[in-house]
């Protein structure tokens, strides 16, 4: 595989030019490509292949180059398993489940970026950014090379629990021709570089092995020829949808009110089924007060006319639960009334946080 030669924006813009699927963000002091959705044809063009988070200056010209997008085995026509020849010289590497971490020079200091540049993960992985690291990357980058790390920490976690922070070189690579150093290159900079695995027989075993694998995320195979594929582990992939289930408050509390949180909490971790079960508890307590509050209120009125429990009685309550008062007085059970109410109110958070006080639960993904 050749990396086509990318020395300056306009060397990218013309073959993104019109796509939804790209975007070009202008940044204090720089400039990033990177795809925002992947439609059929995204990748077809071996210039966007590599818009995975390009970095540029001010005057355009580019500044680091994280690592190419590449497919996972299966995913594509040229990355089925069977056609993969694992008798070709390659490298199986661990896939760590973080963030790519970059440095790049901004008004002369070395930063780090994620894909998007200076966000809040970056900054989190510059406490990392010792003098000594500083002055490697800075080596590298004058000398036209991308070093590229992955991010990994209990407060950066995608499924993976790790117990510490920690920087990891993935890899190196020419800035500007996307030349990727050898393995044995990276081991002379005295950087922690992520864990080798054994070569691989052939396409089919490896798959299998990959999807088998257990508390990791999978692995990366890079073939000498420049062919990169990765594959994730099944547990894996099962974690991460359970996981992806319960990072938006709106979800698990739809979640605990359909009875639907039962499936998925065998895939989470201790840590996370503990916290899932503690916020359904909750959630549960906090309904059956409000159940118990309003089915008493309407009882203690049922014999107050409609006219004065609208206009004086129902006026007592909490401004959430007058509609209920009077769905309730209509006949509908309590329970019915207020599950129904905070399901109906549970499409983003900002309806969660509005309708809150029937439950009076709390989440932190």
């Amino acid at each position: 595989m050749i990396h086509p030669s990318i020395s300056h924006i306009n060397d990218v813009l013309p073959h993104i030019d019109g796509r939804t699927d790209f975007i070009v963000a202008h940044k204090a002091g720089y400039s990033v490509i990177d795809y925002v959705y992947a439609l059929a044809d995204s990748f077809d063009d071996p210039v966007r292949i590599e818009c995975r988070g390009l970095k540029f200056s001010a005057d355009g010209s580019i500044l680091a180059r994280p690592l190419h997008k590449f497919f996972n085995i299966n995913e594509r026509p040229g990355t089925q398993a069977h056609l993969l020849d694992f008798s070709r010289p390659h490298t199986v590497m661990e896939k760590l489940d973080g963030s790519m971490i970059h440095p790049a020079v901004i008004d002369g200091e070395v930063v780090f970026m994620t894909r998007m540049g200076r966000t809040d993960v970056a900054m989190k992985a510059e406490r990392h950014l010792t003098p000594e690291l500083r002055t490697i990357c800075a080596g590298l980058l004058m000398g036209g090379a991308t070093p590229i790390f992955e991010f990994t920490a209990p407060d950066n976690r995608i499924v993976v629990r790790y117990e510490e922070s920690a920087l990891t070189l993935l890899a190196v690579r020419n800035t500007v021709d996307g030349v990727y150093w050898p393995r044995s290159t990276l081991e002379g900079t005295g950087l922690p570089i992520v864990p080798a695995h054994n070569g691989a027989s052939n396409g089919a075993d490896f798959t299998a092995y990959a999807r088998a694998v257990l508390g990791m995320e999978g692995f990366v195979v890079r073939f000498d020829d420049g062919l990169w594929v990765k594959a994730k582990g099944d547990d894996y992939v099962l974690k991460h949808k359970a996981k992806d289930s319960i990072l938006q408050e709106k979800n698990i509390l739809q979640l605990v009110l359909s009875g639907g949180l039962d499936d998925v909490l065998p895939l989470l971790d201790e840590a996370d089924s503990d916290a899932a079960k503690a916020y359904r508890d909750a959630v549960e307590a906090g309904i059956a007060r409000t159940i118990n509050d309003l089915a008493r209120f309407v009882a203690a009125n049922e014999n107050v006319p409609q006219k004065e429990f609208a206009i004086d009685r129902v006026r007592r309550l909490p401004k959430l639960m007058q509609p209920l008062a009077f769905t309730i007085r209509k006949g509908v059970d309590a329970g019915e009334a207020v599950r129904a109410s905070i399901i109906a109110n549970a499409s983003s958070q900002a309806r969660v946080d509005e309708f809150r006080e029937l439950h009076g639960a709390t989440w932190a993904a």
